[in-house]
């Protein structure tokens, strides 16, 4: 072998007998790394909040007489529209949103599965959220013909003639998705889409929370489709839970 080779050959069994001293630590323990940044849950903040009715009267609910498949459907509906707890007067189905979120605030996420179900003649849920990427899955769990009929953000009519059907459609804009239903006109559904997951819907005390938010200075915007919008601000702190009440006001107080 010419002198030259065998040089090289030695050079580089010294480069990998290095190598293996190298990896591994003087007391036999392996190699470690730089991990990578993963922030950890402690470095993120919620919010809860608590969505009520001021004044003192529970509204009644609003309900219409149904001709439509009344077997099935039965004979009278209520639109859901203004639903509060007797207990505490805390408003269901108001969406809480942070607005104007930093780009760079928004986590990376899979996307998931949002389902839409036609049941009792009614969709399920009446008010949801969802973010931008996520598939909307509509289903029917009646033994009748439904249709989605999406409008905004997402279009189509889907068409569910039986039970157990499953359509899906992604979600690829933000804003508002109104859902109607054209065989049962009292049939409605409302989802908002975000390009982030910091959203919640009120539950029926009215309580809803946000989880895993960065921390910072943020915008909240709460909708419901009967009362309207509202903004507040709010302040978001690692490892604290923030907490913020507010309040609607009807137009006319009802009986």
């Amino acid at each position: 072998m010419p002198r030259s080779s065998s040089m090289m050959v030695g050079v580089s069994i010294a480069v990998l007998l290095f190598g293996l001293v190298a990896a591994v630590h003087l007391d036999g323990s392996p190699p470690t790394h730089e991990p990578v940044f993963q922030p950890s849950r402690s470095s993120f903040g919620a919010l809860e909040g608590f969505v009520r009715l001021a004044g003192k009267g529970i509204p009644p609910p609003t309900t219409v007489e149904n001709a439509t498949d009344p077997e099935v459907c039965g004979r009278e509906h209520t639109l859901e529209d203004l639903v509060v707890a007797t207990e505490n007067r805390g408003i269901r189905y108001a969406i809480a949103t942070l607005v104007g979120v930093p780009k760079d605030r928004v986590p990376g996420r899979l996307p998931k599965r949002v389902v839409l179900d036609n049941r009792d003649c009614r969709f399920d849920p009446h008010v949801g959220v969802a973010t931008v990427g996520d598939t909307i899955v509509a289903t029917n769990g009646d033994p009748t013909l439904h249709t989605t009929h999406y409008y905004g953000v997402l279009r189509g009519n889907i068409s569910l003639p039986a039970s157990g059907i499953m359509v899906s459609r992604v979600a690829r804009f933000a804003g508002t998705i109104s859902v109607l239903c054209d065989v049962h006109g009292w049939m409605k559904s409302f989802i908002r889409v975000d390009e982030h997951p910091f959203h919640a819907v009120t539950d029926a005390q009215g309580h809803f929370r946000i989880s895993e938010i960065p921390p910072g200075s943020y915008t909240l915007e709460l909708w419901h489709e009967k009362l309207g919008t509202q903004q507040v601000p709010v302040h978001i702190e690692p490892g604290t839970t923030s907490r913020i009440e507010l309040e609607y006001t009807l137009a006319r107080e009802e009986p």
